[in-house]
């Protein structure tokens, strides 16, 4: 079982990583293959293309990312993806930190017989 000393503890470890992402974008970065046409109608394979897409205002974005910032866009996504983690795990502790509370509140308030 959790105590308000060990939440505290797991509380200020994610505050301090939180702290330490800097670099973070949303979004996400794939990879695109196009399949044209060449002549007499056979096919032939670009890429594979990293192409990052975002949303914004209820639009989508994508632009095709040169191959010297594909590995940095990831970097930077990958750091939202784990702030958006640790913010659920925040929440988490911040729930069960107040059910604790309010349970020893209610020891506190019930006489002993």
């Amino acid at each position: 079982m959790l105590t308000i000393a060990t939440i505290r503890l797991q509380r200020q470890a994610i505050l301090e990583e939180m702290a330490g992402l800097e670099m973070i974008r949303r979004g996400s970065v794939t990879e695109q293959v196009l399949h044209p046409m060449g002549r007499k109608g056979k096919r032939y394979s670009c890429g594979p293309y990293a192409v990052y897409t975002v949303k914004r205002g209820g639009r989508t974005f994508s632009r095709r990312l040169p191959v010297d910032e594909r590995d940095r866009f990831r970097e930077q996504v990958d750091a939202c993806h784990r702030f958006q983690e640790l913010t659920r795990k925040l929440m988490e502790l911040g729930e069960a930190l107040c059910d604790l509370s309010m349970r020893q509140d209610a020891e506190k308030k019930t006489p002993n017989v």
